[in-house]
């Protein structure tokens, strides 16, 4: 396997460096004011979109050794055959595409109270970019390394749950933020202003990049290896 020069494979090395250029470009987009704060939400709302249909992909192909979710999970009170691929992929589908509106809702919310004028083209961009660098991991580790024989679809099914839960928390904290700063009377300050966008993009790079490197090295373990 090729490697970097500090000892990591080059697909995770090319795919972390791809995955912190992209979370923190927004940042950049916000202090040269080509985004507003609110397009930055609407922007990791799109990627969200994209994650979801990813995983989707991944549970359904996935199809290394494991054993089935010890988690009961049921569809309108009809047990899920968490045995089959499909199946997982549909439950799935359902269950994290709740969360992920309720998102949506959060972010366009956060968007309008935010104030500052939104750019929709922008949003489709910078979404995409994201997206691409999501994708370039699915090819590069998941199908070219061969991470899909290693992990299984449980397995899969659950690595986005973290992602999601720390998104939730920075969302509702920068909604409060974002009240607040609307409730003042004063102006808000620069760093101020930019506070909620700070939250969101140092959390949310910081817990991507950790279940990034968490999963290339779970799914390139010996043991995993050996496994499959």
């Amino acid at each position: 396997m090729v490697t970097g020069e500090q000892g990591l494979p080059r697909a995770p090395l090319l795919s972390s460096l791809s995955l912190v250029a992209g979370n923190l470009s927004p940042l950049w987009a916000v202090r040269a004011g080509h985004m507003s704060v609110g397009d930055v939400f609407v922007t990791y709302w799109i990627e969200n979109l994209a994650y979801w249909v990813i995983t989707i992909v991944k549970v359904r192909t996935a199809r290394g050794p494991g054993a089935a979710s010890r988690v009961r999970m049921t569809v309108n009170g009809k047990p899920v055959d968490a045995s089959r691929p499909g199946a997982l992929a549909s439950f799935f589908a359902f269950h994290y595409g709740i969360f992920t509106l309720v998102h949506g809702v959060f972010a366009f919310a956060l968007a309008f109270l935010a104030g500052g004028e939104l750019h929709p083209a922008t949003w489709v961009l910078a979404g995409l970019a994201l997206a691409l660098s999501h994708l370039g991991s699915l090819w590069l580790n998941w199908f070219d390394g061969g991470e899909r024989w290693r992990v299984s679809p449980a397995t899969a099914m659950w690595q986005p749950y973290p992602r999601m839960l720390v998104l939730h928390v920075a969302i509702i904290v920068g909604f409060g933020l974002t009240l607040r700063s609307v409730g003042s009377a004063d102006a808000p300050s620069g760093l101020e202003e930019l506070a909620p966008v700070l939250l969101l993009l140092g959390s949310k790079t910081v817990v991507d990049l950790g279940l990034h490197l968490w999963e290339r090295r779970r799914a390139g373990s010996p043991a995993a290896a050996a496994a499959a």
